[in-house]
């Protein structure tokens, strides 16, 4: 068994490592991996019988536009007992985020803290309690644990609010208690992740909860734009939401402007309409638009669901979820 260290540059979000992360996964002989996005470096054990560094670095650069350079180790690297300090972290708690270190068990005990914040739907208001709160959970499918959210108060204790209006793409009751508005992005395979949970979630909570879907394609993923955009010329013959699941449900097949055409065409959607539409850039502007909010509103990958007031960031299980909304819902009654 080898151990490897490097830097990686070319990375722009805390998605980037854990996209590299769920590459490397994959790669035989590979035994543990970390990449810690803040300082742009990673750690690889490996089984030299199976895989080299070579083939290591050809991975991680196959990822995305990266550049990978080896790092020799030095006792500033180590510990006392001579373990990398991103692994040894990784083992105390399960999270990727490297900012986040308070017990969970802490945090939760003091979320819910008294505090008002308004939605506003269509003119009408939805109001819930509770301070501004984020969730940093965006762990590697191969760490994900079915039951843990970490939460931490948010020191500015402002409330982030949206105007939800009918001309959103909103699922489920529209005068809902309780608002997941999410960013995302098509083509991330962590919002792929996210999708089933939050159908789950609207199905489970019927007329409590309603979902926002707002646009914000990562500049990596070469598809994304055009998937967004199609998914709103879609939405120009009022199949958003069928256009939406499609896009996911055939994530595996991969994405291209034929395969979009396509999938407008099998949805009975007009076709010399929707083709038009997507080859003429009609909606990029509505995308950047989406994007630009969610920047404002502190997002910086994907996938980010905003719960009443609280900035949940990654693909959180449908438990941790469960667990937050109704914490919500019983502050409503």
């Amino acid at each position: 068994m080898q151990k490897t260290k490097f830097k990686i540059k070319g990375m722009h979000c805390n998605s980037c490592s854990l996209l590299i992360e769920e590459k490397l996964k994959n790669l035989p002989g590979v035994i543990k991996s970390k990449i810690n996005y803040e300082s742009g470096k990673g750690v690889i054990i490996y089984d030299e019988n199976t895989v080299n560094e070579l083939k290591i670095h050809e991975k991680i650069e196959n990822a995305g536009d990266y550049q990978v350079e080896k790092i020799e180790d030095t006792e500033k690297e180590k510990n006392i007992d001579g373990e990398n300090p991103l692994l040894k972290s990784e083992e105390k708690n399960n999270f990727s985020h490297p900012n986040l270190s308070i017990p969970v068990s802490i945090i939760i005990a003091g979320l819910i803290i008294a505090g008002a914040i308004i939605i506003n739907g269509g003119g009408k208001k939805a109001i819930s309690t509770g301070q501004t709160a984020q969730v940093q959970d965006q762990p590697s499918p191969s760490q994900a644990q079915p039951n843990t959210a970490q939460f931490e108060p948010s020191e500015q204790a402002s409330a982030v609010q949206f105007d939800i209006t009918s001309e959103n793409h909103v699922r489920g009751n529209f005068n809902a208690s309780i608002t997941l508005v999410e960013f995302s992005d098509f083509e991330c395979p962590f919002c792929v992740r996210h999708y089933p949970t939050l159908k789950k979630i609207l199905s489970d909570y019927k007329d409590k909860v309603r979902l926002v879907y707002k646009h914000f394609p990562l500049s990596f993923h070469p598809n994304s734009q055009k998937a967004a955009e199609a998914s709103e010329c879609a939405d120009e013959q009022s199949y958003f939401w069928e256009y939406h699941d499609k896009l996911f449900e055939n994530f595996d097949v991969g994405y291209s402007i034929d395969n979009f055409k396509k999938w407008a065409k099998e949805l009975g959607l007009d076709a010399q309409q929707f083709n038009t539409c997507l080859d003429s850039g009609k909606y990029a502007q509505k995308v950047l638009i989406d994007s630009q909010e969610g920047t404002d509103k502190g997002v910086d990958g994907t996938p980010v669901t905003f719960v009443n007031s609280q900035f949940v960031s990654g693909a959180l299980s449908y438990e941790s979820f469960k667990q937050i909304i109704d914490n919500l819902l019983s502050t409503l009654k």
